[in-house]
């Protein structure tokens, strides 16, 4: 990717000097070269990152992207700035709350009846004469619903990274960059054995399209609408998104296990690691939504945590 601004060189080494400490900066490069570009339509030309400019480069974003966009904005330049300061040039530094990511909204959390009327939607919307396309749909709902995976750590699974025999799924290049084995039920992992045997033939992902290239996260959204309007799901401005599909893995996880008497401090280290949660924090919250979605839980789950009313669920 190529740069023109009066910081391309240092946005250049920035990239390097992350990527050598172990990050994968894939959407942190997408915005570096966004601050590139605006750099130069504005005619910068002293290397110095003001807070002027610092600013009304964010803030040049605010009518097209979410609140959460914004912060993640900020969060790079303020590291950027950082890093500038330490090859000594003279940066604005962002303070850290400057624009908050923190969102009110709750998660949507399918019930068993939605999550049946999907797959039958997706019976119905693909014809006989599209059955890999069909199989391909109902197995990353499966997954979804089955795993709580996030949707791109299914589409970027990879033939190879399935064990056959031991039921399990080796998932990479996570969002938390630590890569880490799933298990899954045995009927599951039969379907995924039958449908690789019938349509993967050397491929490298596992869901491929008709060209044989991986799904993007796009082109299954695309998908997903169409299904929930064909299980007659109602679409609002903030969902049901696919990312909940997740939060819903999580919440049943949890009911079923206070259901079964067992002992919820542990299981939530458990369905941390299973889930890839960075930290465990991120796993407590889940807490709160089981409370929401099944408050005859809440005497045996308050005791556990302090519930609050507004929980920031976007990283999860």
């Amino acid at each position: 990717m190529n740069y023109n601004s009066v910081f391309k060189e240092e946005i250049i080494s920035y990239i390097e000097y992350k990527k050598s400490n172990g990050y994968s900066f894939k959407s942190e490069i997408v915005k570096l070269k966004n601050f590139d570009k605006y750099l130069v339509e504005n005619n910068i030309k002293e290397k110095k990152l003001t807070k002027e400019l610092v600013i009304s480069f964010i803030d040049s974003h605010k009518a097209r992207s979410k609140t959460v966009t914004l912060a993640a904005y900020a969060s790079l330049i303020r590291q950027f700035a950082l890093y500038l300061c330490r090859i000594e040039i003279d940066a604005y530094i962002i303070p850290i709350n400057y624009y908050s990511a923190k969102r009110n909204f709750i998660p949507y959390i399918y019930t068993n009846d939605e999550m049946e009327s999907i797959f039958t939607a997706i019976k119905e919307k693909y014809s006989n004469n599209n059955i890999r396309k069909k199989k391909q749909v109902y197995l990353i709902f499966k997954l979804l619903f089955g795993t709580g995976m996030r949707i791109s750590e299914v589409l970027n699974l990879k033939c190879k990274n399935i064990d056959y025999e031991k039921n399990s799924l080796k998932i990479e290049d996570t969002k938390n960059r630590c890569d880490r084995l799933i298990i899954i039920s045995n009927k599951l992992i039969k379907e995924l054995q039958d449908y690789n045997k019938e349509y993967n033939n050397g491929f490298e992902y596992f869901f491929e399209n008709r060209i044989n290239t991986k799904y993007t996260a796009g082109d299954f959204y695309s998908i997903f609408r169409k299904i929930i309007f064909k299980a007659k799901i109602m679409h609002f401005d903030n969902g049901p998104r696919v990312h909940d599909i997740r939060h819903t893995f999580a919440v049943n996880s949890y009911r079923n296990a206070i259901k079964k008497g067992l002992d919820i401090n542990n299981y939530v280290v458990t369905l941390g690691v299973y889930m890839g949660h960075k930290t465990i924090s991120s796993t407590y919250k889940y807490l709160h939504l089981t409370v929401e979605y099944y408050p005859n839980l809440k005497e045996k789950i308050e005791n556990i945590i302090k519930l609050e009313k507004e929980i920031d669920y976007e990283d999860l």
